[in-house]
C-alpha cells in the first residue's frame, strides 16, 4: 500500500510554489501528470495556484475534468488529431514535437476547426545533467542526451528549421520547451545545460519571433532516492574486487537555482520573459511512503533474499538501480533497527520475473520475519502512473491527514483486471 501524507505534501508544494513565483512571477509551475496523475493529489497542487503538464490524451482530459486547461501546456511525441484538436479549444499550449503535429494543426485550422492554437518547440540541448565518480558514465550519459528522441537538437540547425517551418505554416511560435532529465540534484549542471536554450532563444526574439515563455521542464532531484550512475569503468572495478565509489544523497536547491536563472536571462536580455517549470518528482517522491509486507527470507550460499509482497510492477524504476531509505516494523516489537549485527541481503520482489529486484543491497534486521513490514521512502513518483498487473494487482493508495488516514485509490481486484475480456 501506498501512503500519503497529505499535510506534507500540501506544504511542499506550497513551498515550491512561493520560490517560483518569488523569482518568476510571470511564470507557470505546471503539475507533471505523467509523475502522479491521482485526482486528489492533483486538485491540492491546482488549488494552490499549479497548471497542469499533460502527456497524453487521457491526460489532457484528466486537465479538463479538473478545469486546470487555463494554465495547461501539452508536451510528448504523440498527439492524435483529435487530442490537438481537444487541446487547441481548450486553450491549452501544444509543444511541437514531431512534424506531423504541424501539419495536423494546419489541416483543423484551415478546416475551421480551431481557433489559433499556442505554440511551442520542444529543444535539447544535449548537455549533460548528471555528476558521477565513474568517468565512464559520463561519456555514455553525454551521448544519450544528444541523442534523444524528445526535442529538437540545438547542436545543429535542426531546432531553428522547425521554428522557420511553424512561421511559414502562419502560425506564431510563443513558448520554447526543454526537459532535460529527471532527478537532476546539481543546479550548476541544469543551468550549463539551459544556456544553450536560453541562447536559441535569444536568437528567435532577435529575428521577431514574437517567444513570450520559456519553459525548462522539470527535473529537480530529491535527497530520499540515490540513482546508481555507473558505467563500464565501476563494472571492471568490481570484477577486480576494488572499491567503488558510492553516490551521496542530495536534493536539488530550488532557491540558488532561482536566483543564478535569473542570472543567467539578464546575461541573455531575456528578463520580460515568462520563466515556467513541470516539477513531478520534487513534490510527489518524498511526500509517499510503500509499506510492503516480508513474505520470505530465503539464505543462499552466496546471498540472502528478503522477499517482500511489492516489485517492480508498482515500482518501475527502482530497475534504475535506485536505493531508498528502509524503516522496518513488527507487529509485535514496533520498530526495529539494522544494527552491528544486520543481515546484509537483497530486497526482492513478489514477481516471477528474475529483474524483479527493488535493492540490490541494504541491511536489515537480523531477527526480521515473514509478516514484518517494510517501509519504502520516497515512493511517490513514477509508481501508481506506471503501475501495471504483471503478476499482481496495483496497490491501494491511502492518504494520510491531521486526523486519520483514508483510502483514496483502492487495490486492484481480479474483476478489475479481466474487466476488458470478452
Amino acid at each position: 500500500m501506498f501512503v500519503y501524507d497529505e499535510a506534507y505534501f500540501t506544504e511542499r508544494i506550497r513551498d515550491f510554489f512561493a520560490v517560483w513565483k518569488r523569482h518568476f512571477s510571470g511564470g507557470e509551475v505546471y503539475l507533471s501528470y505523467k509523475t502522479n496523475y491521482m485526482p486528489r493529489l492533483c486538485r491540492i497542487a491546482h488549488e494552490i495556484g499549479l497548471g497542469a503538464d499533460v502527456v497524453s490524451g487521457y491526460e489532457l482530459e484528466h486537465a479538463i475534468k479538473l478545469k486546470a486547461t487555463d494554465r495547461a501546456v501539452f508536451n510528448g511525441p504523440l498527439k492524435r488529431v483529435t487530442e490537438l484538436r481537444r487541446a487547441a479549444i481548450a486553450g491549452v499550449g501544444i509543444n511541437v514535437d514531431l512534424k506531423e503535429e504541424l501539419v495536423a494543426l494546419q489541416h483543423l485550422r484551415d478546416a475551421g476547426d480551431i481557433p489559433e492554437p499556442r505554440l511551442g518547440i520542444r529543444v535539447n540541448p544535449g548537455r549533460a545533467v548528471y555528476a558521477s565518480k565513474d568517468p565512464s558514465f559520463i561519456t555514455a550519459h553525454q551521448a544519450r542526451q544528444g541523442s534523444g528522441k524528445f526535442g529538437w537538437p540545438l547542436d545543429d540547425d535542426l531546432a531553428e528549421h522547425v521554428a522557420d517551418t511553424i512561421k511559414q505554416a502562419g502560425f506564431a511560435l510563443r513558448m520554447v520547451h526543454t526537459h532535460l532529465n529527471s532527478q537532476i540534484t546539481r543546479p550548476e549542471l541544469m543551468l550549463d545545460a539551459l544556456r544553450p536554450v536560453l541562447a536559441f532563444v535569444r536568437k528567435l526574439v532577435d529575428r521577431g519571433t514574437p517567444i513570450d515563455e520559456v519553459n525548462i521542464g522539470g527535473g529537480f532531484g530529491v535527497s530520499g532516492m540515490v540513482r546508481t550512475k555507473r558505467g563500464w569503468w565501476a563494472e571492471l572495478k568490481h570484477v577486480m574486487n576494488e572499491p567503488i565509489p558510492h553516490e551521496t544523497a542530495e536534493e536539488f536547491d530550488l532557491e540558488s537555482f532561482c536566483s543564478a536563472l535569473q542570472s543567467e536571462l539578464a546575461a541573455f536580455r531575456l528578463e520580460s520573459l515568462r520563466v515556467s517549470c513541470e516539477p513531478g518528482r520534487f513534490l510527489f517522491s518524498p511526500s509517499c511512503a510503500l509499506l510492503t509486507r516480508v513474505v520470505g527470507i530465503k539464505h543462499l550460499r552466496s546471498k540472502t533474499w528478503l522477499i517482500v509482497d511489492a516489485g517492480l510492477h508498482i515500482m518501475p524504476t527502482a530497475s534504475f538501480g535506485e536505493k531508498r531509505r528502509l524503516r522496518f516494523l513488527s507487529p509485535d516489537k514496533g520498530e526495529m533497527h539494522a544494527g552491528d549485527d544486520a543481515m546484509e541481503c537483497a530486497l526482492g520482489g513478489p514477481l516471477c520475473y528474475e529483474g524483479d529486484v527493488l535493492m540490490h543491497e541494504i541491511r536489515a534486521p537480523r531477527d526480521i520475519a515473514a509478516g514484518d513490514l517494510v517501509l519504502i521512502s520516497d515512493a511517490g513518483a513514477y509508481t501508481v502512473s506506471r503501475s501495471t498487473n504483471f503478476n499482481q494487482p496495483r496497490a491501494a493508495v491511502a492518504m494520510r491527514d491531521t486526523r486519520d488516514g483514508r483510502l483514496i485509490w483502492r487495490r486492484e481486484a481480479y474483476d478489475d483486471i479481466f474487466r476488458y475480456a470478452e
